[in-house]
């Protein structure tokens, strides 16, 4: 009833390249595709975070009044005496995208993982640095899906 026949099938057009029709007439992302944007979020995502660093050069007291109430942290001077390990954290999460983006462009597996780990963590822990969260949950949902897309695609689960 939803299929297309096999002439319908070999003539069906490809949607900006991410979206293809199958036999039974259902519309599934293509895995390359989906794991392509993920790296490209998780480079967005990691630039962002490696750019933190710019915030050690700025004025401590204008960043800590801009941040004022940055991830718990009420004080100003705690704040500003904490800026270097919350910086340091930042880059280090920004260069583990950038490995992790580099391996799902190279389609690895190991780096998937890393990927799903890192959205993971991000998601989690953005509730607890509002409004950088914000951020992190924009471009680590996306990033989690499109990747666990591209791990188990569009298979069903099997019950007996």
């Amino acid at each position: 009833m939803y299929g297309i026949d096999e002439k319908t099938y070999d003539k069906r057009q490809n949607y900006l390249g991410i979206f293809m029709v199958s036999k039974e007439g259902r519309f599934s992302m293509n895995r390359k595709i989906s794991a392509r944007i993920a790296s490209i979020l998780l480079i967005l995502h990691g630039t962002m975070e490696i750019a933190g660093i710019f915030a050690l050069f700025s004025p401590v007291q204008t960043f800590a009044q801009t941040m004022e109430n940055f991830g718990g942290m009420v004080e100003k001077t705690q704040l500003a005496s904490n800026m270097a390990p919350i910086v340091l954290l930042g880059v280090l999460w920004g260069i583990t995208r950038f490995i992790a983006a580099w391996g799902i462009w190279s389609t690895k597996k190991w780096a998937i993982s890393l990927g799903c780990v890192v959205s993971t963590v991000s998601l989690v822990a953005a509730i607890s640095i509002i409004p950088a969260g914000i951020v992190d949950t924009f471009l680590g949902a996306p990033a989690l899906i499109l990747l666990l897309y591209t791990w188990f695609g569009n298979e069903k689960i099997e019950i007996k």
